[in-house]
């Protein structure tokens, strides 16, 4: 591999050295993903947490797959000065597949930063990148732009989704934080078993933010329908900006509309708490159709590849 100069710590104990992480997160984080319980949350039997710390707040939240000697980068979880972010995604990449002898390290990436890394990984020998396994769409809504009474015929069909609901049902919506754990897993199983939607679901992650409280989260909402849970929408506010990730969206499937409703509920939240923005999180195209359903200002892209040894 190639002589590196940039000096770099390896952290194996990422929850040990919380205050390193969140350091690096609170002066370079401005992507959704970039929060330090959400990265505590993905971590499982199969995937360790390692951070690599590079000095002056820089660093990269990685996961080490033991199974399968395979690593990842934390989606987009290079933390630095945007003009440094392919440099140290790249000397990661080095250390990785070099050093630590991974078989391949997966990365997801914004489109800018996929290009210039292509670029860099051409003008070397040891490493390439392989296809484009997956594309996520992130919809973004403006919250200025949000109207919460759904006026106009875009809105129509969701105004009637929302009006039926509340009409045959009682709802009212509680703090997740305050609903027993027992009773949002009860919800959280009931949406697998309801999910039609080809897309991967980390069942672990969901359990270890449910039992944790929902630490990290800023906003935890479960809508109750007739007296039962069947609801969960949480997620926090963007590091350096005004904007907002909502980071999960679970509805049991009980009766129709309950997503749509979960959804305005929650981005009629948003506009009164003076959020600029919200991002609903990036989903293949079978989602997304979903999220369209919202009229979200823009759609941004990132890609899911991997990186190995020539």
């Amino acid at each position: 591999m190639s002589k590196v100069f940039l000096k770099v710590r390896v952290i194996y104990d990422a929850a040990k050295h919380n205050k390193i992480i969140k350091q690096s997160i609170k002066k370079y984080g401005y992507l959704p993903e970039h929060n330090f319980f959400h990265y505590i949350h993905s971590e499982s039997s199969d995937s360790k947490n390692i951070f690599f710390d590079y000095g002056k707040n820089r660093g990269v939240l990685a996961q080490y797959h033991q199974k399968t000697n395979a690593w990842s980068i934390f989606p987009c979880g290079i933390l630095a000065r945007k003009p440094e972010i392919t440099s140290l995604l790249l000397h990661a990449a080095i250390f990785i597949l070099g050093k630590r002898k991974a078989k391949k390290l997966t990365v997801e990436v914004e489109e800018k930063t996929r290009k210039e890394l292509l670029k860099k990984l051409k003008k070397q020998n040891e490493l390439r990148a392989c296809s484009c396994n997956y594309v996520l769409y992130w919809p973004v809504y403006n919250m200025k732009l949000w109207d919460p009474k759904l006026k106009g015929s875009k809105m129509k069909k969701l105004r009637n989704i929302r009006n039926r609901l509340y009409k045959k049902n009682r709802i009212r919506v509680k703090n997740s934080k305050d609903v027993p754990k027992e009773k949002l897993n009860d919800v959280l199983s009931a949406w697998l078993k309801s999910r039609n939607i080809p897309e991967r679901v980390d069942k672990s992650y969901y359990i270890n933010v449910i039992n944790d409280r929902f630490n990290g989260f800023d906003i935890a909402k479960t809508a109750y329908i007739n007296g039962k849970p069947s609801t969960i929408t949480a997620g926090w506010k963007i590091p350096n900006s005004n904007s907002y990730y909502s980071a999960i969206g679970i509805a049991d499937r009980s009766c129709h509309g309950l997503g749509e409703m979960a959804n305005i509920d929650d981005l009629n939240r948003l506009k009164r708490k003076g959020f600029d923005y919200a991002d609903f999180g990036g989903s293949g195209s079978a989602l997304l159709r979903f999220k369209k359903k919202f009229n979200p200002e823009r759609i941004y892209k990132t890609y899911i590849f991997s990186i190995v040894r020539r």
